[in-house]
């Protein structure tokens, strides 16, 4: 089977052991082959979420909100299930220059924020300013999507959410090493991100196949995660993208996010019941779950297992 999979941007370090597994050919005795596809295919225009419930791509990567928002909020697409998370811990972050003056949250009433006309985002960082002490005073713009962290590094805006092994070692290699404010210090109980979602009647008929790729890409993160460096020279000398001709930059991003990659188990791709559970229920709390029709959701009207399965990487 031929698996045509959505990246949730442009290739990098987050998806080293789907390389890998490209790489060193990982896929075993199956009869998989499988296409990465990137978000520049169109200059990000169409979600990866989109493209997988019209039935372009097999497997999509996106943050959790998105997979709500498809599962919960859109009418008549196809149920979505997440299948895997790539990462175990959060790496996201909301960010602000060293020069700026901005130190904590609460300084950013009143600034303005670079979005990515996506799920959540304001209203996350409204949340964390306000849990900092402050209003949740924000003005929200909106670049091309695949611009926002160039525009931020020009000052076109004050602060940015970004990948702090991504963006964030780019910005310290330019001798700008980023404030930092993550949601976990401010609890917030953010999902995981990015996940491996897919449609469950596709699921359905292809559960071998995606076991299969499930298996390999395993593999490639184990590898990506106890050999960080030799997983950055690989990835130079074989992916032909831009992103990875720096082999110096992509060393020093790989040790940053090795760490994240696998749990406490030593584990890849399993989720925890009780982390959707904690954030459903905050989406609920601050009225942040409803329908298409714009009727509001609690958290009691979800079924949390349902949004994701750990079997594919278990049996």
């Amino acid at each position: 089977m031929k698996l045509k999979v959505a990246l949730d941007w442009t290739p990098n370090v987050i998806h080293a052991g789907m390389y890998l597994a490209q790489i060193d050919n990982l896929w075993g005795g199956s009869d998989l082959e499988v296409e990465y596809i990137s978000v520049e295919i169109d200059n990000y225009q169409k979600k990866t979420t989109q493209r997988l419930a019209e039935g372009e791509v097999h497997i999509a990567l996106s943050p959790s909100e998105h997979l709500l928002d498809f599962r919960l909020l859109q009418k008549e697409q196809h149920p979505i299930k997440a299948i895997a998370t790539v990462m175990q811990q959060e790496t996201s972050a909301f960010v602000t220059l060293p020069d700026s003056g901005i130190t904590r949250p609460a300084q950013l009433d009143g600034k303005t924020y670079g979005g990515y006309k996506t799920q959540l985002e304001k209203e996350l960082l409204t949340n964390l300013i306000q849990q900092d002490g402050g209003q949740g005073d924000i003005d929200l713009v909106t670049p091309p999507r695949l611009e926002v962290f160039e525009a931020f590094l020009q000052q076109q805006f004050d602060t940015a959410w970004v990948f702090v092994p991504w963006e964030g070692v780019i910005a310290e290699r330019r001798g700008k090493k980023l404030n930092a404010f993550h949601l976990h210090d401010y609890q917030i109980p953010y999902g995981y991100s990015p996940i491996l979602m897919v449609r469950e009647d596709v699921l359905e008929a292809e559960k071998e196949s995606f076991q299969a790729f499930l298996t390999a890409v395993g593999k490639g993160y184990q590898q990506a995660a106890n050999n960080p460096e030799e997983t950055a020279q690989k990835l130079v000398e074989n992916v032909n993208h831009p992103n990875f001709e720096d082999i110096d930059f992509i060393t020093q991003a790989m040790q940053v996010i090795a760490p994240s990659f696998l749990n406490e188990q030593q584990q890849w791709g399993t989720m925890k019941p009780e982390r959707w559970s904690a954030y459903v229920q905050w989406l609920s709390d601050h009225k942040l779950l409803n329908r298409y029709d714009n009727s509001p959701l609690s958290a009691e009207q979800i079924t949390t297992r349902s949004l994701y399965t750990n079997k594919l990487l278990n049996d």
